[in-house]
């Protein structure tokens, strides 16, 4: 391996370049916009988007996972690996400050105020609009290298049980893309999402012959009792054995206080009365984020109940819930960001914070 010589490294125009990007998988088109980082700056600062997930068929590796891909495939690559430093960005779907500050402050771990930065990225999409988030960073751009794409590299993967040998980086290293991906199609986990994809694919085909597509409607409750959360685990896909807040879809004839408190009795016994309502519900939220489930456009209807008492009611899973549990809110946050379902991490987090519910 050849290292730079510190005098062309001074003669680069940037300190830093900052790689955004969630690498589900990572892939040659990723190593390609490396490289290009590398010709402009000392080092680059890989941000993995996503981090801390619960697999889905979006995201099915955690951080550590495609961390390890990464440093493994760039060793293969013959890629300088002390240029690079990597670093996690978690997801703020509903606080797009609260995800900028936490992107910066990872960058700002290595780069001082005096530091020249700047972002790479192709701006092919509404998906890259992250690239002007930072209007103190310059923008390196790159071309999509052979119009490469991780969403149809999954696609084949999920639905067609095929690895696309094109898309990775030739390295037999255990801990590279291609070897991880090939050992991580012999377990559950993957036939797992497997049969989510196909549910995904099949849910999406009922609806496909409508004139428009469908804006689907839920509800969800948000039950808090002496500092503890009410959730559900989930019977069935999408979401399997995921952890989320207890709801359901809308029915035609009901308003969404009812459906909040329907969805509520029907998956975990818990009962509120109607009168009870100006006492309990604190507030009522709307989350709408485009890409919050992979089902298609759902928008949710969020009630925040409290309930007055000490002892936490006793409840039992029914319905569409696999099992119920009271977990404390503190336990949650800290501990539960990567096996709660969809964006209802997000939304607790979202609503704990405007709402003051930590103390």
């Amino acid at each position: 391996m050849v290292s730079l010589k510190q005098e062309e490294l001074k003669r680069m125009k940037y300190d830093y370049a900052v790689f955004i990007g969630r690498f589900q998988p990572f892939h040659v088109g990723h190593l390609h916009n490396i490289r290009y980082g590398l010709l402009h700056a000392e080092k680059v600062i890989i941000l993995i988007g996503s981090a801390f997930r619960a697999p889905s068929i979006k995201n099915p590796f955690s951080y550590e996972d495609r961390r390890a891909m990464i440093l493994s495939d760039l060793k293969a690559s013959d890629i300088d690996l002390e240029r690079i430093i990597i670093e996690p960005v978690s997801d703020w779907f509903y606080n797009e400050a609260g995800w900028r500050n936490e992107a910066q402050e990872r960058v700002e771990k290595y780069a001082d105020k005096d530091s020249h930065i700047a972002i790479i990225g192709h701006q092919k999409d509404a998906s890259s609009y992250y690239l002007k988030c930072f209007p103190a960073w310059q923008h390196i751009d790159v071309t999509n290298f052979d119009d490469f794409n991780a969403t149809d590299f999954r696609v084949k993967f999920f639905k067609d049980h095929v690895l696309d040998s094109d898309y990775l980086i030739d390295n037999e290293d255990d801990k590279g893309s291609l070897k991880t991906l090939q050992s991580y199609m012999q377990t559950a986990s993957y036939q797992a999402l497997c049969d989510e994809f196909d549910y995904i694919e099949n849910y999406k085909a009922s609806w496909q012959d409508a004139p428009f597509k469908p804006v689907f409607v839920t509800t969800d409750a948000m039950v808090l009792c002496n500092k503890h959360l009410l959730l559900i685990q989930r019977k069935q896909a999408p979401g399997k054995n995921l952890w989320a807040l207890p709801g359901g879809f809308l029915d035609q004839d009901e308003r969404i206080i009812d459906g909040i408190l329907r969805e509520l009795e029907e998956e975990t016994t818990l009962s509120i009365l109607s009168e009870e309502i100006p006492q309990t519900l604190i507030a009522q939220e709307v989350f709408d984020h485009p890409d919050r489930s992979l089902r298609g456009r759902v928008i949710t209807h969020l009630g925040l109940i409290t309930l007055p008492q000490k002892e936490l009611p006793q409840v039992t899973a029914q319905d569409d819930a696999k099992a119920v549990k009271w977990v404390k809110l503190d336990d949650v946050l800290e501990k539960m960001s990567d096996c709660l379902m969809d964006d209802h991490y997000q939304i607790i987090k979202f609503m704990t914070s405007k709402y003051k519910l930590i103390t």
